[in-house]
């Protein structure tokens, strides 16, 4: 066991670096984990907004990080040091949760969400882009160690979401968004103190202007990865409601299919670092989208409780795979650009959220949950068809100059 975990990461051993990071990534997972599934809850009773402004909330929250995240992924590979940018947006964390914390105005926390919390999301596209970077300058393999890091933040969500109700529930929600704040500052510390500063690669201007909307293989990349968590977004939303009112099991069914994939997603994140270098990633990720289509076919046609926990192993390869090597496959395509291109894998995935949040709510309301399945599968479908992509002719280009250098 000692061997296989230490196998994952570069240098075949944990350091001071690599145990920042997925330190970071850890408590950027936790700290999502703690607001975002109480996040409604709170607007809603403490604040007493009706549910079109939470509605509204979420929305400009989500359009708003997105915006951000991508502005802030054009600095880091304009030469804005990618520590610094980590630290300003835990910083801005740590600001936007205390706020929460003592105010309960609807529109102050709007404009709170809109500039703080949003920019919080940032940081995670940059830790994964500034350990890419650490890598490739070692030219180390990035494959392992990148599942393992985005590991951390699936481990966060499966602690935090029940340790954030327990205290929201029982001590308040200043209480729990006043931890949120304490561990943003914690990062902060930990940021500035273990993190490297990365000169920037000096960039000639056919570089710089090289855009990554020009990129045939970036554009397909992101419209598959929005369709694939729009539809798995669709099923999040629709699952408990389907489960509840369509076949009468108990609510507590659905967090235990939820729990399943979750536990199953992990294991399968960290192995898929060594199989991406014998199978190819794009080849996993292609069959990981089957498992999907495969999984919402199972849903569609299943009624079992114990049939609808068997198919969790196919959302969990599903989500376990994507989640694992997307990372890295969008960061083979565009290797100069990596805080940009990051940020747009991040983006997609959020975007994705967005639209299966849309069409969820109309789809289930006019032709019911089922539909909702059909649609979610067809949405794969349309993801496999979208993901043809090739490695790029600058991402050989590069770690041949990478390894000329070493």
């Amino acid at each position: 066991m000692k061997r296989f975990i230490y196998s994952l990461f570069p240098g075949s051993q944990p350091d001071k670096i690599t145990a920042s990071l997925l330190f970071s990534c850890f408590f950027v997972g936790i700290a999502g984990a703690f607001t975002a599934p109480t996040m409604s809850l709170f607007i809603s009773e403490e604040v007493g907004a009706r549910p079109f402004l939470i509605g509204v909330f979420f929305m400009v929250m989500i359009i708003s990080g997105v915006v951000i995240s991508q502005v802030i992924g054009w600095w880091s590979d304009h030469g804005i040091d990618r520590k610094r940018l980590i630290l300003v947006c835990n910083l801005m964390g740590a600001i936007g949760f205390i706020i929460f914390a003592f105010n309960r105005n609807y529109w102050v926390l709007l404009v709170c969400s809109a500039i703080f919390i949003s920019t919080t999301s940032a940081s995670v596209p940059q830790i994964f882009a500034l350990a890419r970077e650490i890598l490739d300058r070692s030219t180390k393999p990035s494959e392992k160690f990148s599942a393992v890091l985005r590991a951390q933040i699936s481990l966060g969500w499966v602690i935090g979401p029940p340790i954030a109700f327990f205290i929201a529930t029982g001590f308040g929600f200043t209480h729990l968004f006043l931890l949120a704040a304490v561990m943003f500052f914690l990062l902060c510390f930990i940021t500035h103190r273990t993190l490297p500063s990365i000169e920037p690669t000096p960039k000639n201007p056919v570089e710089i202007e090289d855009s990554l909307w020009k990129d045939k293989n970036i554009i397909l990349l992101s419209i598959s990865f929005v369709f694939m968590y729009c539809s798995n977004n669709m099923y999040l939303i629709s699952m408990p409601l389907y489960i509840t009112n369509d076949l009468n099991m108990d609510s507590s069914v659905a967090g235990l299919m939820m729990g399943a994939a979750a536990f199953i997603e992990i294991p399968i994140m960290l192995l898929c670092g060594s199989y991406a270098t014998r199978f190819g990633k794009k080849r996993m990720i292609m069959a990981s989208i089957i498992a999907g289509m495969l999984f919402y076919v199972g849903i569609i046609i299943n009624t079992s409780l114990i049939g609808f926990i068997a198919l969790q192993a196919l959302n969990g390869v599903f989500i376990g795979v994507t989640a694992a090597l997307g990372i890295s496959f969008f960061q083979d395509l565009k290797p100069k650009k990596m805080g940009q291109v990051t940020t747009l894998y991040s983006n997609a995935i959020k975007t994705g959220g967005v639209l299966g949040g849309a069409f969820a709510g109309s789809i289930a309301e006019y032709f019911g949950f089922h539909a909702v399945f059909i649609v979610s599968g067809i949405m794969s479908v349309v993801a496999k068809s979208s993901k043809k992509t090739n490695l790029s002719r600058d991402y050989r280009l590069f770690m041949q100059t990478r390894i000329h250098q070493f």
